[in-house]
């Protein structure tokens, strides 16, 4: 075979390859597009927008002018429409304090002591103790006593609710209700005697 024969026998080889390889490329390139043709779902149409709700008639307002109430009168104002009434609010109930019918069992009592015996106090003094009152040798107590057995923060008279006690003071000598010693705080009825020391107090309301 000479060598002019194997040239065209190779051009005509490559030919016949370039044409097989593009027949191959064009078939998948058709297999391709198909593929896809068919995996994108075809569109749906567009529901249509639903109409428009007709508004509501508007609730006729109640207006009463100057001729009609003249005209109408009490029968006319009978006659209105509900709607063009307002309820009243309710109004919150009255605390305990406000309420005229609640009377507290210290509402009107003007609580004092008044000095029945002492060595250092003029008897029948009387201390007002309405805001409270300490009772001792110190300057500073509420009703001050000069006795050797009083002790400087000796015993107190308080409120509490509704009611008044006294308390004593961690003192050296004790304070007295009736003649028992008490200890912390003991209430005060009316006429109770109170001994801190040589003095004794009575409770008056």
């Amino acid at each position: 075979m000479t060598e002019t024969g194997l040239i065209i026998g190779q051009a005509v080889f490559l030919l016949l390859l370039y044409l097989f390889i593009a027949f191959v490329v064009r078939a998948s390139t058709r297999a391709l597009k198909s593929s896809e043709l068919e995996m994108t779902p075809p569109k749906q149409p567009e529901p249509p927008a639903p109409a428009p709700m007709p508004s509501a008639p508007a609730a006729p307002t109640e207006v009463v002018g100057s001729a009609a109430v003249a005209s109408a009168g009490a029968a006319g104002a009978e006659a209105a429409p509900r709607w063009g009434r307002r309820k009243s609010r309710a109004e919150p109930p009255l605390s305990e304090s406000a309420r005229p019918e609640v009377v507290h069992a210290a509402a009107g009592v003007e609580p004092h002591l008044v000095v029945s015996r002492s060595s250092s106090l003029p008897v029948g003094t009387t201390y007002d103790v309405a805001g409270g009152a300490t009772i001792g040798r110190s300057r500073s107590s509420r009703i001050p006593i000069t006795d050797q057995f009083i002790s400087t923060s000796h015993a107190r008279v308080f409120r509490k609710g509704h009611f008044w006690f006294v308390e004593d003071l961690g003192s050296l000598n004790g304070t007295y209700v009736n003649g028992r010693r008490i200890s912390g705080e003991q209430q005060l009825h009316l006429r109770d005697e109170i001994r801190v020391g040589e003095t004794v107090l009575r409770w008056e309301e």
